[in-house]
């Protein structure tokens, strides 16, 4: 258990919020997501638990909702943990069902560092995940990589990069990394980014206009032959400007699907929402509302394992992506 509330301790000269601590999968099936995720991902459990009633208030459920939760992280690493999220007695769908790259709302994808794609590939289509298209090697700036995008249970994607070079850094793990970065796929990507960095506060790691593609193989999906004609912004932001534990804006502009925006939210199944540690709730809270914000909770407290109590408010950005952000006060 040790380092599990590293990135809560923040000292007068810390900023005041970090990359995102850990993100909350919900699903249909907590024993067989457990098992994929411990035995072909390598992760540890670190608690499991009924979910505090609190939940309930922050979440908008009815009272006779009940909520169990395990939490994973690779082992020894201090962020980038998974929430398996099961809740009961009461209607799910899935958030992002029957969707393509191009369909926005909610979050995409979650982000993973792997040593060996071929053997990672052929292990996940084993347990039932296949990828967009199959592993695909490229080179951006000085980045050699090989990367897959693979869909699972309850429509939850993984995105798995391999570094080819430079030598991969900052990164320790036996079979799949900790969660460094997660993807959402914007319905107006000029309007979200203001949103991450003029509302929020958070600053520009990377930005590309995505106007120069080729036809032929990629990573996202698109058709080959069409690919080259896709215009395809990105952009990652971070509370510091750093790459862990950092959101990534997408949009395809030419290529426009269905919005899934009104479906990501509590209690219905995928990649849920990513929780952000801060140093002082009340503030930053109504720093958002200064910046023309609005709060999709105010801040309340709540007991959540392994961190203990907490106070705890979310948002909701332009895409429906759900944001929580906790204080630890114990």
């Amino acid at each position: 258990m040790k380092n599990i509330k590293r990135n809560f301790n923040f000292s007068e000269k810390d900023p005041p919020i970090r990359g995102f601590q850990e993100v909350v999968f919900s699903v249909y099936n907590l024993e067989r997501a457990l098992q994929f995720y411990q035995e072909i991902c390598g992760w540890e459990i670190l608690t499991r638990h009924k979910g505090d009633t609190n939940l309930k208030s922050i979440w908008k459920l009815e009272e006779e909702v009940t909520i169990e939760e395990v939490v994973l992280r690779n082992p020894e690493d201090h962020e980038g943990f998974l929430r398996l999220v099961k809740f009961s007695n009461v209607d799910q769908q899935q958030i992002r069902s029957g969707t393509q790259i191009w369909d926005s709302g909610g979050i995409f994808d979650v982000n993973v560092r792997v040593k060996d794609m071929k053997t990672m590939y052929t292990t996940f289509q084993r347990e039932g995940w296949n990828g967009y298209t199959d592993p695909h090697r490229f080179t951006f700036g000085q980045f050699d990589v090989s990367e897959v995008v693979l869909k699972g249970h309850d429509g939850i994607t993984i995105a798995a990069m391999e570094r080819f070079y430079p030598p991969l850094e900052g990164f320790e793990f036996k079979k799949v990394s900790r969660i460094f970065n997660s993807t959402t796929v914007c319905k107006n990507y000029k309007k979200s980014l203001a949103f991450f960095t003029e509302v929020l506060g958070f600053k520009i790691y990377f930005e590309t206009p995505g106007n120069k593609r080729e036809n032929g193989k990629n990573v996202i999906g698109v058709p080959p032959n069409i690919n080259g004609g896709i215009t395809a912004p990105v952009c990652i932001v971070h509370p510091e400007g750093k790459n862990f534990g950092s959101i990534e804006l997408l949009e395809t502009k030419e290529l426009k699907g269905k919005d899934c925006s009104k479906l990501a939210q509590p209690p219905n199944l995928g990649i849920l929402m990513l929780r952000f540690p801060v140093k002082d709730a009340e503030v930053y809270a109504k720093k958002i509302i200064d910046n023309g914000g609005k709060l999709n909770t105010e801040v309340q407290v709540l007991e959540i394992n392994p961190y203990g109590k907490i106070k705890a408010f979310s948002v909701r950005t332009p895409d429906g992506v759900w944001l929580e952000f906790l204080e630890t006060i114990d």
